[in-house]
């Protein structure tokens, strides 16, 4: 029977969270303990863990996996970190007194039965990559599943740092190879983007939408992204010549610089690739126009004069007619008059070309 480490006891004090843990944010990689535990803590929901702990103690049957640390006679917990923040939380008070609700934490640690100075069970293994398909498994390919993000990340670290091949990754955690392909290609852009001086954090936060994106050839093509299959491991995937494509897409989808997202949802991806790929609705999007005004733009392109302007005045009367079941509420509001005024000069003027057509 194949093993990937031993079973051993080791004191509380001795076990330290994991800097390098997937399910962190990027801005959190390599970051103290004290750090580490308030993350875990503010985004983890530490605190469910630790009224369980308060209440039956540590389950023995829930090991935690280590691996030996630098500082000798202590161990990094690669598997169990939000365990672990429960834990310090109950037994440590300098740590729960940085903690979001630190009152909350000191009631629960005087019912708890933990001290630090207990020992845990754990499971010692020698390195990170000997626990790899036990991680993947469970949290890549199996029932409790990181969001996208982490998995990118911890596809990347295994390609990366430990020389595997996405097809081993994926053989290993139990993953079609074209998704984990896909997965490593997506982490990549997400990095490429952040060297060049591109806003990530809504792409972290939302990561699922750049992977439905990438699917699209159209986007693709429009970044200068290669399909997932075909991305070199060690290479970047968007080209030097393509920054600001890349920027500008990524605005469309995660917002940034002062910009809203022009989607609402995922559905709407195949629309902004439609929008992209022709000319006149990427000029629309690149003005600041919603993803409807650029479809519009679209559309009237590719009509005749009449039929333009009958859509265009179509489209205004239900607008206004729409309008008129919030104008009783807001018909106070000076922009709202000012609107108002605007649109009967608008008519107006209409209505002058017409009248000197007529004469």
């Amino acid at each position: 029977m194949t093993t990937y480490g031993r079973n051993e006891f080791v004191e509380i004090s001795k076990l330290k969270l994991d800097p390098e843990n997937p399910r962190l944010p990027e801005s959190k990689k390599g970051a103290s303990q004290l750090d580490l535990a308030i993350t875990l803590d503010v985004g983890f929901e530490a605190f469910t863990v630790a009224e369980l702990m308060a209440s039956h103690g540590y389950f023995a049957s829930e090991p935690m996996i280590v691996i030996p640390d630098t500082d000798p006679g202590y161990y990094i917990v690669v598997e169990g970190n939000r365990r672990l923040t429960a834990v310090k939380g109950l037994t440590q008070p300098e740590v729960r007194s940085e903690f979001l609700d630190p009152d909350k934490w000191n009631d629960l640690a005087a019912k708890s039965p933990l001290k630090i100075t207990d020992k845990l069970p754990v499971v010692i293994a020698t390195d990170r990559l000997s626990v790899a398909p036990v991680i993947g498994t469970r949290h890549i390919g199996g029932i409790l599943q990181w969001k996208p993000y982490p998995q990118a990340r911890y596809i990347a670290d295994l390609v990366d740092k430990h020389g595997m091949k996405t097809e081993e990754v994926a053989t290993m955690i139990g993953m079609a190879k074209n998704t984990v392909a896909d997965l490593y290609r997506e982490q990549a852009i997400a990095s490429q983007a952040k060297e060049m001086g591109i806003e990530t954090g809504n792409l972290e936060s939302a990561f699922s939408l750049l992977t439905v994106a990438m699917k699209i050839s159209k986007i693709r093509e429009h970044v200068g992204a290669p399909t997932g299959t075909s991305f070199k491991p060690g290479s970047k995937p968007i080209p030097n010549n393509k920054k600001e494509e890349l920027k500008e897409t990524l605005r469309f989808i995660f917002g940034g610089d002062g910009y809203e997202p022009v989607i609402t949802d995922s559905r709407q991806i195949s629309s902004l690739a439609n929008c992209i790929a022709n000319s006149e609705g990427l000029k629309a999007l690149r003005e600041g126009k919603s993803l409807e005004e650029a479809k519009q733009k679209i559309v009237s392109s590719t009509m005749s004069p009449m039929d333009r302007l009958t859509n265009r005045l179509s489209a205004g009367k239900s607008a206004l007619t729409a309008a008129s079941e919030d104008i009783n509420i807001f018909s106070g509001e000076v922009h709202i008059k000012e609107l108002i005024t605007e649109i009967d000069d608008a008519v107006a003027a209409l209505k002058n070309v017409i009248d000197v057509s007529d004469s």
